[in-house]
């Protein structure tokens, strides 16, 4: 009994050293999936999918293995609505806010590694309704619309809630490095509220409307350089401005056509300063150029690569990678954008 048993463990220790094995989080298909389509030069490149805990070696490290073994196997943790995504200045580490989730998923794409984050601040209140991220330097900022504030998670381990005095709905927000605020899109106020990194509202500017620096149900913020991207969502356009809410430039409108947009969402910018919008009534994502005009789209109904159902929230990393939270096939979709 004594030799069976120390087989027996031997075996296990063995299995859990195997359990170990790195995994490859964005691993491109071969052939590769591309857009446009051959005989055109492509664009725009698949790189693979987020859906949650299972994406990442859940079972990595021995002390995992005897806990799963002795206690039992853990339920992973899916997306169940991604709704806003965004990865850290180093494209490391990549944070989603899950809506119907009531948390955000934090993935370290090197490691890899997966966190799930619930609580919004260290008093132990929860999210309600998570609808933005960004990181502010080490620290992850999320908006929730259902606590009327944003929860400032410092090092990712709870934090302080801000803007309660404020904030009506807040929906997306960016972190612009230039001049070191945080810019919160408010749909109900249909108003841009910036945040120093102290928490403080340092000014806000916008109104419902439809003139140049109005707004109707704001959604998402993006922010590169000296200029915002605002998708002004039920005015059917992104609305550029400078830094200080000054209107610049607007593309889009409403209709069917090429270079229309239905519901824009999800904007960011890109090395080039290309504009990519999100929508999630024409289900793809389309790329304008710094003057507005349609460079390119891709995108339909559906569930296989580089197909959406209702997508919201995108971001750009340094590495020119493209990520959409592709809201209803509960994953977070990764793209290469092509020099």
């Amino acid at each position: 009994m004594i030799r069976e048993s120390i087989i027996f463990l031997a075996c296990m220790v063995i299995v859990a050293g195997c359990s170990a094995h790195r995994v490859e989080l964005l691993v491109p298909p071969d052939p590769p999936i591309q857009w446009p389509a051959s005989p055109d030069v492509s664009r725009v490149r698949y790189l693979g999918q987020l859906t949650g805990s299972t994406d990442t070696d859940t079972r990595a490290g021995s002390t995992k293995f005897w806990q799963e073994l002795i206690h039992g196997p853990v339920a992973p943790s899916m997306m169940v609505t991604p709704h806003a995504v965004a990865a850290d200045p180093e494209g490391r580490r990549v944070a989603v806010a899950d809506t119907n989730g009531r948390c955000v998923h934090l993935f370290d794409v090197v490691t890899p590694s997966y966190q799930r984050i619930e609580l919004a601040n260290r008093s132990g209140k929860r999210f309600e309704c998570p609808t933005g991220v960004a990181w502010v330097g080490s620290d992850l900022w999320v908006t929730d619309s259902e606590l009327h504030a944003v929860a400032v998670a410092v090092g990712v381990g709870g934090g302080r809630l801000i803007g309660l005095d404020v904030l009506k709905r807040p929906a997306g927000l960016a972190y612009c490095p230039a001049n070191q605020l945080c810019y919160v899109a408010d749909a109900d106020a249909h108003t841009i509220y910036a945040f120093d990194q102290a928490g403080q509202l340092a000014f806000q500017f916008g109104s419902h409307g439809a003139d140049p620096g109005q707004y109707n149900r704001p959604t998402h913020v993006a922010c590169d350089g000296d200029s915002l991207l605002v998708a002004d969502s039920m005015n059917f356009r992104v609305q550029r401005l400078a830094l200080d809410g000054t209107p610049i430039d607007a593309l889009g409108r409403k209709g069917d056509a090429s270079g229309d947009l239905s519901l824009p969402k999800g904007v960011a910018l890109d090395a080039e300063g290309n504009r990519w919008v999100v929508d999630a009534h024409f289900e793809n994502v389309q790329a304008f150029d710094d003057q507005g005009r349609l460079l390119m789209a891709f995108g339909r109904e559906g569930q296989a690569p580089g197909e959406f159902w209702l997508p919201a929230g995108a971001c750009i990393d340094l590495k020119q990678r493209l990520w959409v939270a592709d809201t209803y096939n509960r994953r977070v979709q990764v793209f290469e954008l092509l020099p």
